[in-house]
């Protein structure tokens, strides 16, 4: 079976679907990684730079990145699925969704092994800060999800396409004539997978790790560095829900996905298709979602943040008290 239309089709309601996903993802999000941001930087110059924090600081720095550019995805969804950007616009917007994806999987996987590392070897990790590691991992990351996401850069006018009522769609052509294109189209999208499920398999095991030990260590957990330790522990369960809730959906039927629409699979119920495709979107919605979770993970659970929250109201309330004074004195003058 050749890949046809009817393999990539989508419902009329994936549209609005990813309005409400992309404007709510843009509104929470972007104030949460604001503020996660600030207050990474302010905890770092009190108390310097760790290894967890460079990898904290990147991962913020990724969402950020996406998120600024989700109003462009907005108006496209709006103006019913209608690229009104070149098309290098359109490669580099969507280079930067697989960057984000992959760099934020990268990142969370590595604060889930440094608080393990932060409970097993507790005195090891506090004397040695493995800054040079972090920075080497880190550079290695960026380079290898945006190297990876070139190949979407160049090819850019592949990944736009004219439809029948003149509008043009942008990262929704996924058909080819050619065996060869739909051969590496599926490599490419089978090892994004199999990345996927390393990392997730390295999450897993953390967290059972983490839980074998507090569990041998239940009289040890009543004292401070028990505390630590359950800190720990909840971080890494936080990543793991957020590898469930937002990536792992996707990755389940991504390969099935690919199948159906480059006709490596024959279904001659283009209704199934359809409504196939229609939970590949909603599934890529939900992958979006990471930006608002993410800055759960190392701030909103954490004491220091919400002492840093409520020292930030403080300094905004009495900025606000200061100002309606001043406009007081100068109505009664």
């Amino acid at each position: 079976m050749n890949c046809t239309k009817d393999n990539y089709d989508s419902s009329a309601f994936t549209s609005t679907y990813f309005v409400v996903i992309y404007s709510l993802v843009f509104i929470i999000g972007l104030p949460e990684n604001i503020a996660a941001c600030f207050y990474l930087l302010h905890n770092t110059a009190n108390k310097g730079l760790t290894e967890v924090k460079i990898y904290m600081i990147n991962l913020t720095l990724a969402d950020l990145m996406f998120i600024l550019f989700l109003p462009f995805w907005v108006d496209y969804y709006i103006n019913g699925r209608d690229w009104r950007l070149s098309d290098n616009a359109c490669g580099f917007l969507g280079s930067l969704f697989y960057i984000n994806t992959y760099s934020t999987l990268c990142f969370l996987t590595l604060i889930s092994f440094t608080r393990y590392l932060a409970v097993s070897r507790p005195l090891k990790t506090a004397q040695s800060k493995q800054l040079v590691r972090g920075i080497i991992v880190t550079v290695v990351i960026w380079t290898g999800t945006v190297g990876s996401a070139i190949h979407t850069l160049i090819t850019s006018s592949n990944h736009t396409n004219k439809r029948n009522d003149t509008k043009t769609s942008c990262f929704e052509h996924y058909c080819s004539d050619y065996p060869s294109v739909r051969k590496g189209l599926l490599a490419i999208h089978s090892i994004m997978v199999l990345t996927f499920a390393v990392l997730f398999g390295v999450v897993i095991a953390n967290y059972i790790l983490i839980l074998r030990k507090l569990l041998i260590e239940k009289v040890a957990l009543r004292l401070p560095q028990g505390k630590l330790k359950k800190r720990a522990s909840r971080m890494v369960l936080m990543v793991l829900v957020i590898y469930i809730l937002c990536f792992l959906p996707y990755h389940l039927i991504q390969l099935p996905w690919v199948f159906f629409v480059l006709g490596f699979s024959e279904s001659g119920d283009s209704n199934f298709r359809k409504r196939f495709n229609d939970l590949h979107h909603v599934t890529l919605g939900l992958m979006c979602m990471n930006c608002v979770l993410d800055p759960i993970v190392y701030c909103f659970l954490t004491e220091d943040f919400r002492q840093y929250l409520r020292e930030l109201m403080g300094c905004l309330r009495n900025i606000s008290v200061l100002k309606n004074r001043q406009k007081s004195q100068t109505v009664h003058s």
